[in-house]
């Protein structure tokens, strides 16, 4: 007998032994045909052995580096690796003698003998294909998926480029045709009151018609030197948040670098702008005509002083991604860095009074943990309503509601402070710290104060002076040698997917939610949670690991924790779909230190209730638990509303429970009613009521009074009905019923 190489992933195999002992497939039939696979004892070798193998690969090929194969395969040019549930991972190797490929350094997950095209080949997908096509994933390193992004818009870049140059005419995009419709319904206050107006009053030009301040002291260019203080708000009042962002892009000249790939000012009028929109990078192609009045044709949006075109077409490219000028209206910093980046973006709250020191310290330690990790770092001074507290800040050199950078931090001789600055390069600080103050030791002040002198509209501020002024710190989490995972999946239908994901080594990660058309709009599902699970032996879902808060954001991060080795999954709820039966789309970025592998897998509607239990059970509070086997859970942590859950532990008797939410404020129900009556089985768990909020940014008020009785009857009894639960049908055991289609409410086993 001769030694057998196994067709699948070409590792040889002793004569004796009939199952590959790399992927476990079976030994090649003497006819030449293709065995079955054999599925026993597959997973255990995945994260042990031959998924750790595949992802050092991946490792190595984004980086260009050389490593010996663990096992001894007779063929490098292709192997496969079998993933959970009979997935195969397909690679190319760079071996020259390997056999041909169609596709070259490259990874894809998927089926056998199913070879899938590069998903940014296409200019455009459907997003049934771009959902297809994602099913089975690898994450990669941030620069891959940036030049992949970026060879996708070269190829419709230089076509427009030869077109213009042919005809000798400017770019004129006809996907952001220059209307109207394009600018939309601007958005103003005058004397107190909010207003609205059509853009009757502007018209497009080229930069070589317009009127700048800067007249003809400089020339047109793409960046010349960038400064925050380049950046000037038009007449989109609404756009802050991007101007504050690009503001403090403007700090670090390599990420605005990575933003604008072609540097050179374009006679045609063609640019690329690379964004991160929705959670995917995407590389947008703008033309060079602008908003401007007609009356002076000076430009109306955003301005780029010394004649520099980044401001506006960073602006321009912006809108023409979310649909209009006009929709750039009130988002927030964190979106507008997000966009901006790519990166997962963080906000830390200051300490609220009455501050306890080990909350401060630990504030002051996640900026010096962030600051020496070289991420990119703002601060959102605190919003007042009053004018006395507007005024009072004014006085002390700083503006409410206005972001500034974070340049520094540092402990000197006992004091903690931030350098901090104001993009307007004007109007600092002038308390304890500042430039002025006498109380400078003279050692601190050459050391901190004199060598800086360059840095203008920056000021120094102690931290107990920062947390009492300042609301919170928005953190940048950069790092261009992580891997992403970006991966889109329904929510809130039948045809719900959870997204499980195989990790090789211990890894940090971050989590990342971002809702798919949901930038600025009132109908999107503000309720949406997400939840990281490890999976069990079984494929159940299992122990909750993390979990994000329920804000009213349309998108939000679970910062970096750490997985071990093993096989998780990826939960997304809704309540809010649920009840209204809406459904919505979901890009979940998942940003990993290690390669990690994913594929999209049916969210049953056991799986689903298996993940909110496990929300409750592990972040919920215990507010009944008697001798008798009674236990009521309610769950207000990181959760904008309340959710109660009832176990009844008991092997012969009914539970019977009434949750009265009548007086909660600004709340609505996933049982249609704030008065509920339900009998929870023996052995039995169900989730009584989800509560949440029906103006996201509006205040509210959860309350709840519970009643419960031990019966060896099954039906609702008259002593437990509220006053409107008098007309449900007799033998009931649920009112208001509950729906056939519910996943939230559905009974399971306590056990």
């Amino acid at each position: 007998m001769s030694s057998w190489s196994c067709i699948y992933c070409t590792l040889i195999n002793d004569p004796f032994y009939t199952i590959c002992q790399g992927c476990g497939s079976q030994k090649p039939l003497e006819n030449g045909k293709k065995p079955m696979k054999s599925m026993g004892s597959m997973v255990p070798k995945i994260i042990t052995d031959t998924v750790r193998d595949v992802s050092n690969a991946i490792s190595d090929l984004v980086t260009n580096k050389e490593r010996k194969p663990a096992h001894n395969f007779v063929r490098v040019g292709h192997f496969r690796t079998p993933l959970p549930n009979g997935p195969y991972v397909d690679g190319q190797s760079n071996n020259p003698n390997a056999n041909q490929h169609p596709s070259t350094s490259t990874f894809f997950v998927d089926t056998p003998q199913v070879e899938r095209p590069n998903r940014y080949e296409n200019v455009e997908t459907t997003p049934e294909v771009e959902q297809q096509q994602e099913h089975q994933m690898c994450s990669k390193i941030t620069s891959t998926l940036k030049k992949e992004a970026q060879e996708k818009s070269d190829v419709v870049y230089k076509n427009i480029l030869e077109y213009c140059t042919s005809s000798n005419t400017p770019f004129i995009d006809d996907q952001f045709l220059h209307n109207k419709k394009s600018i939309g319904t601007l958005h103003f206050t005058k004397n107190g009151v909010k207003r609205h107006e059509e853009p009757d009053f502007l018209h497009w030009l080229r930069p070589s018609q317009m009127f700048t301040k800067d007249g003809r002291s400089f020339p047109w260019s793409v960046l010349n030197n960038p400064r925050p203080s380049d950046i000037e708000q038009g007449t989109l009042v609404g756009d802050c948040w991007l101007m504050s962002a690009m503001a403090l892009i403007a700090e670090r000249p390599d990420v605005l670098d990575e933003i604008i790939p072609r540097k050179q000012y374009s006679h045609f009028g063609v640019y690329q702008i690379r964004l991160c929109v929705e959670g995917k990078w995407k590389v947008v192609i703008v033309d060079d005509f602008f908003p401007c009045y007609q009356h002076t044709n000076s430009i109306a949006m955003a301005v780029g002083r010394r004649n520099q075109l980044w401001v506006p077409l960073i602006e321009k490219a912006m809108a023409k991604e979310l649909g209009s000028y006009s929709k750039l209206h009130g988002a927030s910093l964190t979106q507008g860095l997000s966009m901006l980046t790519g990166a997962s973006c963080v906000n830390y709250n200051c300490p609220p009074l009455p501050r306890n020191s080990d909350d401060v310290d630990t504030f002051w330690a996640q900026l010096v943990s962030s600051k020496e990790s070289g991420f990119l770092m703002c601060c959102h001074c605190g919003a007042f309503e009053n004018n006395a507290a507007e005024s009072e800040f004014r006085a002390m050199g700083l503006l409410t509601n206005h972001a500034y950078s974070i340049l520094d931090v540092v402990y000197e001789h006992g004091h903690r402070l931030l350098r901090i600055r104001n993009p307007w390069g004007q109007f600092v600080w002038n308390g304890k710290w500042s430039d002025g103050w006498p109380g400078w030791p003279q050692d601190l002040k050459q050391r901190l104060l004199h060598n800086r002198r360059d840095e203008t509209g920056a000021f120094w501020m102690d931290l107990d002076d920062f947390v009492h002024r300042f609301a919170s710190v928005t953190v940048c989490k950069l790092r261009m040698d992580w891997t992403e995972l970006r991966a889109t999946q329904d929510v809130g239908g039948r045809s719900d997917k959870a997204l499980q994901i195989v990790v090789t080594d211990t890894c940090e990660m971050s989590v990342t939610a971002f809702q798919k058309g949901g930038f600025n709009k009132k109908d999107n599902l503000n309720d949406l949670m997400v939840c990281v699970h490890k999976t069990s032996p079984d494929g159940r879902v299992g122990e909750l690991m993390e979990m994000s808060a329920r804000i009213a954001e349309n998108h939000f991060t679970i910062d970096e924790f750490f997985l071990a080795p093993g096989i998780y999954t990826i939960v997304c709820h809704s309540p809010r779909a649920q009840l209204l039966h809406k459904k919505g789309r979901v890009n979940i970025v998942v940003h990993t230190r290690y390669p990690i592998f994913a594929e999209h897998i049916p969210l049953t509607r056991r799986a689903a209730h298996e993940s909110l239990q496990q929300v409750i059970m592990k972040e919920g509070d215990v507010v009944q638990n008697t001798n008798n086997g009674v236990v009521i859970r309610t769950l207000t942590n990181k959760f904008r509303g309340m959710i109660i859950m009832a176990d009844n532990c008991l092997e012969n008797k009914y539970l019977h429970v009434g949750v009265d939410c009548s007086q909660s404020m600004n709340i609505q129900s996933s049982r249609g009613m704030l008065q509920i009556v339900d009998v929870v089985p023996p052995l039995s768990r169900q989730v009584l009521i989800v509560l949440s909020t029906i103006d996201d940014s509006a205040q509210y008020r959860v309350s709840n009074s519970l009643k419960t009785l031990v019966h060896h009857k099954k039906y609702l009894l008259p002593e437990m009905w509220y006053e409107a639960a008098i007309s449900s049908p007799p033998k009931s055991q649920h009112y208001p019923p509950l729906d056939s289609d519910s996943i939230i409410h559905s009974i399971s086993s306590v056990f």
